[in-house]
């Protein structure tokens, strides 16, 4: 995952309800109904079950330490969409084996590698880089009113970008990938290709796309990867890259039409994929 830092947070938890306000007007959705969208489920009929389950936020210690206050914005995030939620006392293993006496349905424990959520019951582990390419493409079909048909173009053939591009095949996009690295682009295209009816296409060259595309989700680590020029008045934008890769000048142009975030919807689409492993519908 991307390393966040304390920053890409502060204050996160005090703009959840501003956040899901600002969801619905671009998704008609909040953050629950979101990643139900990209879990196939229909909210009405898990609202009441996900109230009935708990989930402990284990605070992780290692490699270069916590970020401050990471666990406690998970926490408030998944208090937000109507989990049961608390942080064990003790860090670490401690803190691991406190959960799990206690009996909790779910864990979500990170360190500088991995974030994930683990559905003890089932033995079910949901990797949020699985739940963030999800729910971010997800959000992109619901702000394109159905992607079907349409093209759209992941920016960054990582983990996050391929596992967004894998998901807007499932809803029918016409999806083309690019990277700096097109060595790698064409080798993860081509691996998804194998097992994809409907094929997915590297992108080479950028300039090419200012009135071929008019879907982004971008998925890369670096700035101003999305130039004003690539945005028209029918652009939209999914963004769950840190930092967000559009230019100051394209921000302006294309306003409200960026979905952006570096927590919230991917902890979402965790909590609900791993509450829910089975059932969809």
């Amino acid at each position: 995952m991307t390393r966040l830092t304390s920053s890409d947070i502060d204050s996160l938890s005090d703009q959840l309800t501003g956040f899901d306000e600002r969801l619905k007007k671009q998704t008609g959705r909040d953050m629950l109904g979101v990643a139900c969208h990209s879990q196939g489920l229909l909210e009405k009929n898990i609202h009441d079950k996900i109230r009935k389950l708990t989930i402990a936020v284990v605070t992780i210690t290692a490699g270069l330490g916590k970020i401050t206050g990471f666990a406690q914005t998970v926490k408030d995030i998944l208090n937000h969409i109507g989990f049961q939620t608390f942080i064990p006392a003790q860090k670490d293993a401690a803190g691991l084996a406190l959960a799990i006496e206690r009996k909790t349905d779910i864990i979500f424990m990170a360190d500088d590698n991995r974030y994930f959520a683990f559905n003890l019951k089932n033995t079910f582990l949901i990797d949020n880089i699985q739940a963030t390419g999800d729910i971010f493409a997800a959000a992109l079909d619901l702000m394109a009113k159905g992607i079907k048909d349409k093209k759209a173009l992941v920016l960054g053939a990582g983990p996050v970008g391929m596992a967004a591009a894998r998901k807007l095949i499932k809803f029918g996009a016409n999806v083309g990938v690019h990277d700096k690295d097109m060595e790698k682009c064409q080798k993860n295209c081509a691996e998804i290709n194998k097992s994809c009816e409907q094929k997915i296409e590297p992108v080479h060259d950028l300039k090419s796309v200012d009135k071929k595309f008019c879907f982004f989700l971008e998925a890369t680590n670096a700035k101003d990867v999305i130039k004003s020029s690539m945005i028209g008045p029918r652009t939209f934008i999914a963004a769950p890259g840190v930092p967000l890769g559009v230019t100051q000048k394209g921000q302006k142009k294309a306003d409200n039409r960026i979905l952006y975030d570096p927590l919230q919807l991917g902890t979402a689409a965790m909590a609900v994929s791993a509450a829910f492993p089975i059932q969809r519908g």
